[in-house]
Order: structure tokens, then sequence, then C-alpha cells
């Protein structure tokens, strides 16, 4: 048994995820800007989006039972080294002046292809590499990292882009993933309750049967499930489109990356506070039910929001409950599934999530061409609160929370 939070393996795959993120963040600011120059179609922009959320939707069911059988080192290993190659390949052809839209749309397909495996192998990890009573902070850290590097990267990316350029910040993306490879090599994991199985085609529907069965026997998955698949659809798809929306209200490059800078230090400073204090379960609970449900209000007010200032506090209101409500709702579910289906049931349960996202990049991007951004993602926003609400305040989730 693990028995404190700051161990060796904990150590190496914190900073392996922060190097790999400040390389994806990067990307992903240069990358849609230029998508954007190239095309001006918001609608572009989120099937780019979605794209990498497709795969992860028709995949993680089946990915997360192979994971389960495989050694997941290695399953983290190569797939930041797959990404590396990947990224450094279109650096090349950046440089190359050979860039060209599908390019960059079979790349994201490519990427996804990789993310799909490493994801889970990452995610069931961590739950095996830290206490058990230490979930929550133990999460709470690696969001804060990621909400660390978001606040720092984001601020500058504008900036960064302009100075850098887009081949050279590609580039400096596919190194970041294969330094994170060669220092994930030095972890430690434990043995899945498959590990070693054989993996056939076989198992995998077995498994996959098993996780369906699972899930539908579980009435807090029931109730789970479908509405993550629903709140995503409705509430996700404008975080993607989030530099159109503000070149939209004729806001600059550099005030895309203030306001996504504020996101991040809101969602800095509420896992910073789930990571010091140890809640008690009905405190928990509240704190996720108030700000699941309140953070949808708040974001309504972010989109509605003509000046800059008044947007950023309403966001940044919005990113501490949301963040705040994530980490304590995603700390109980990982610690309510069972280890020997782990990944595959945690596939299925992000194949809801990612698929609701996907579809909803999608359709506001479609909906933001023929109308203003702003109202679309206020309507979805203010729709989304019903769902919130059931979710929330269901005797099951209540339940639930208390019971882990």
């Amino acid at each position: 048994m693990v028995k404190k939070l700051w161990n060796k393996n904990f150590i190496l795959l914190l900073q392996a995820s922060a190097i790999s993120t400040i390389g994806d963040l990067m990307y992903s600011v240069a990358i849609g800007y230029w998508v954007y120059e190239q095309t001006g179609s918001s609608a572009l922009m989120g099937i780019m989006s979605a794209i990498s959320m497709f795969v992860t939707m028709f995949l993680s069911p089946f990915s997360g039972s192979i994971v389960d059988k495989c050694n997941r080192k290695w399953v983290i290993v190569i797939g930041d080294l797959f990404q590396g190659g990947i990224m450094l390949t279109i650096g090349a052809l950046a440089y190359m002046n050979k860039l060209n839209v599908p390019g960059v749309l079979v790349a994201a397909f490519l990427a996804a292809l990789g993310g799909v495996f490493y994801s889970p192998a990452a995610n069931t990890s961590l739950i095996d590499i830290i206490p058990k009573d230490d979930i929550v902070r133990g999460q709470s850290l690696f969001s804060g990292v990621s909400s660390t590097i978001n606040l720092v990267g984001t601020a500058f990316s504008g900036v960064m882009v302009a100075f850098f350029g887009v081949p050279l910040i590609i580039v400096l993306n596919g190194l970041s993933n294969i330094y994170s490879a060669i220092s994930e090599l030095f972890i430690s994991i434990p043995k899945t309750a498959q590990q070693g199985e054989r993996v056939n085609l076989k198992s995998i529907l077995c498994d996959t049967r098993a996780a369906i069965t699972e899930i539908i026997s579980d009435p807090h998955m029931q109730l789970f499930v479908p509405c993550m698949l629903i709140l995503n659809l409705l509430a996700s798809g404008p975080f993607s489109l989030i530099l159109p929306f503000t070149m939209e209200k004729n806001f600059s490059v550099e005030q895309y990356g203030y306001f996504m800078s504020v996101w991040s230090i809101a969602s800095l400073a509420s896992v910073i506070i789930l990571g010091i204090i140890k809640f008690s379960p009905k405190a928990r609970f509240w704190i996720m039910a108030v700000s699941f449900s309140a953070s949808s209000i708040f974001m309504v007010l972010t989109f509605l929001s003509k000046q800059f200032i008044p947007m950023c506090i309403m966001a940044f209101i919005a990113g501490f409950l949301n963040a705040a409500g994530n980490a304590i709702f995603n700390a109980s579910l990982m610690l309510a599934l069972p280890e020997k289906n782990r990944g595959a049931i945690m596939g299925f349960v992000s194949s809801a999530c990612v698929g609701g996202t996907a579809l909803s990049s999608v359709i506001y991007g479609i909906l933001g061409d023929i109308f203003p951004l702003y109202a679309v993602f206020a309507i979805g926003s203010a729709i989304s609160l019903v769902p919130m609400l059931f979710l929330c305040f269901h005797k099951r989730t209540r339940s639930f929370i208390l019971s882990h």
C-alpha cells in the first residue's frame, strides 16, 4: 500500500504530465490560431476539436479493456513517444510551408489514437500510486499544476505565437512529449488484476460486456452516464471556441490569453483549497452540488457580458466553482470503480463525457457561423442548468458522494 502522497512515482508522473501539458497548451493555441486565420470558420475549428473527441468516444470503451491487460507504464511511454513523433512531423511540414488544413486534421486524428490509450493508463495509474484517502488531494494537485501551466502559458500565448511562430511551437510540443516519455521510464506502476492476460477480440468484447453490465446494474451509473452526456452536449462546446468568441467581441489575441488565464487562476485557487483542506463527506456533497449549479449561472453571465473586465470576473467565479465540483465528483467516481474492470468502465464514462463534448463542439461551431456566438453560448449554458440541478440534488448523487 502507498503510504504517502509525495512518493517517487507520483512526482515523476506529475512532472511528466506538466511538461507535456506545456507543449500541448502552446500547440493548441498556435494551431487553433493558424486554422482560424486560414479559414475564418468557427465551424471548422469545432470540427478540428471534435475529431479527437469522436475517436475517444468510439474507442474508449475498448481501449480501457486493453489497458487493463497491459503494462500501463509502457502504454504511457509509447503514447507520449507516438504523439511526439506526430508533432515533429507536423512541425517539419510547417517549416517547409507544406502544412495545410487536411494535414492538421489528420494529425489530430492520429494523436487522438495515441491519447485514447494514454489517458486510461495514466488515470488508472494515478489511483494506484497515491494513498486512497488522498485521492482528492492528489487529483487537486494534478489539476493545480495543469491550471498553473495554463495560467502562465495562456497569458503569453498570443505573444509567443507571434514571437516564435507556429512551426517552432509545434516542434517544441513534440520535444516535450519525448522528454515526458523518457522520464516516465522510471515510474513503477502496480500491476492490474488482469495484466498479462491475452488481448484478443473475444477478451475485449467480454470485458466490454462486463463493463456494460456493471454500469447498467449500478443505480448510480444509471444516473451519471446519461447526465454526463447531456451536460457535456449542452455546456462544453463553447470551451473549444473561446478564440473566435473573443474575436467576435472585438477583443485582441492578447485579451483572449488573459481571459483564459482568469479561468486558470480560478481553477488553481479552487483546487489548492481542496488540496489543503479535508472536508467531511457531507460538506463535499454540498460544495459539489452548489458549485456545479452556480457555475452554470455564472457562465451565462460570462457570455452575456459586453465589457472585458466584467466578463473576466464572471468567468473567474464560474471557473472556481466548476473546478471545485469536478474535483469532488471525479475523486468519488474513481474510488467507486471496481479494480478488476476499472479501465473498461472508465472508458464508457469517458465515452459519454467526450461524446457529448464532441457533438457540442460541432453543433456550437455550426450555429456560430449562423448566429452570434455569445447568444448561442448563453442559451446553451442556461438550458444546461436544468439537468445540472437534477443531477446534483438527486438522492443517488447524495448517497454516492457521502459513501465515497
